[in-house]
């Protein structure tokens, strides 16, 4: 009997027809052809794949675009490289499999020379259902223009709140005009006074690209398209900064900036834990799936980094906030709603990411 029942099991006609076929894995060249469009800090791009195997590879950094002025840390940097991770995962998901973050070596550091081994991602097989199409990740914009005047609509708040909750964050919003003009004054303020910093001006002075030229060769940095402001003047900005400090010409700029923010209608924040590499990592992964959650809405958002590194920014939103120390911690502060289509900068390309 138990050759028979051996015998029926391995030639059984029905184990083919029933068998579940091992996953098609993805090309690493196909995830990265979309994770590169995804939202990282001053658009650095700091992240390098070297392919290990067909389901394995190691991701690296380049300290060449680090911000030792702007994030000494690597804070921000590291919470790209967890929004970097999730969208390879993202575009994974149509092949029924995923990117497991595996193993993370050292954190992320200013003081690296060369090309630095940061962690270990796998392909592995996956049952879950994905929500959210890989398209929406070459859709995604940054929105620093005019909004329309319309709150973001509440169904996606209760998504934003529900996605954050699944990481162990808290999502939080308002709409009360009082809140967003505090906010968007002191987000104005703050740029004025990091502007005053000489190292923080030449620091972002080498991260512009003030024409469309510079921006398409070098595929990388803040166009000033992206930001919203002509380049000549944003030239004029950062490397003469005395001739906008006083007088008519600051109220111009100050005007100037202040229009942009015309018909912002919501702004939010996320907290939670923010005090390693780990967190750093996982705050990146949720921050990527609420932002694609809002573009799946055909609705945009704007990060207001100043408040959260500027120091006196941060203490004054904070006690705004009613935020205590007992409190998960305030890591990002944006406005969110809808506007016409802004344009979208460049990116390196795939083999550019990849080391051989």
């Amino acid at each position: 009997m138990g050759f028979k029942l051996t015998t029926l099991l391995v030639f059984n006609p029905f184990n083919k027809l029933f068998k579940i076929k091992d996953p098609k894995w993805p090309t690493w060249e196909s995830l990265i052809d979309y994770a590169r469009w995804c939202p990282n800090i001053h658009n650095l791009q700091p992240h390098r794949i070297k392919i290990i195997s067909e389901t394995e590879a190691y991701l690296y950094y380049d300290p060449a675009r680090l911000l030792p002025i702007g994030d000494p840390r690597c804070v921000f940097v590291t919470v790209a490289m967890g929004i970097f991770i999730e969208h390879l995962s993202i575009a994974a998901a149509v092949h029924r499999v995923k990117v497991e973050l595996v193993e993370v070596y050292k954190p992320i550091t200013t003081q690296a020379t060369s090309y630095t081994r940061f962690a270990r991602l796998k392909l592995v097989e996956s049952s879950e259902k994905e929500e959210l199409n890989s398209a929406l990740i070459l859709e995604r914009r940054t929105s620093r223009s005019q909004y329309d005047g319309l709150p973001l609509k509440e169904a996606v708040l209760s998504k934003l709140k529900s996605q954050s909750q699944k990481f162990d964050h808290d999502f939080f919003y308002s709409n009360d005009k009082e809140m967003i003009d505090f906010t968007v004054k002191l987000n104005q303020q703050t740029l004025f006074e990091d502007l005053s910093s000489t190292s923080n001006r030449k620091e972002l002075d080498h991260l512009f690209r003030y024409t469309k030229q510079e921006a398409a060769t070098r595929r990388d940095g803040l166009w000033a398209r992206c930001m919203g402001f002509p380049g000549l003047l944003m030239k004029s900005v950062f490397r003469h900064p005395e001739r906008w400090s006083e007088g008519i010409k600051k109220t111009m700029l100050t005007d100037y900036y202040r229009a942009s923010f015309k018909g912002t209608a919501t702004v939010c924040w996320l907290s939670g834990h923010f005090d390693n590499t780990n967190d750093w990592l996982r705050a990146g992964q949720m921050l990527a799936r609420n932002w694609l959650l809002i573009t799946k809405e055909k609705a945009y958002i704007q990060p207001f980094g100043s408040l959260i590194t500027n120091a006196s920014a941060y203490e004054q939103i904070t006690k705004k906030l009613n935020q205590t120390k007992e409190q998960k911690k305030i890591w990002m502060i944006f406005r969110a709603g809808y506007s016409k289509e802004p344009a979208r900068s460049f990116r390196l390309n795939t083999n550019e990411i990849i080391i051989r």
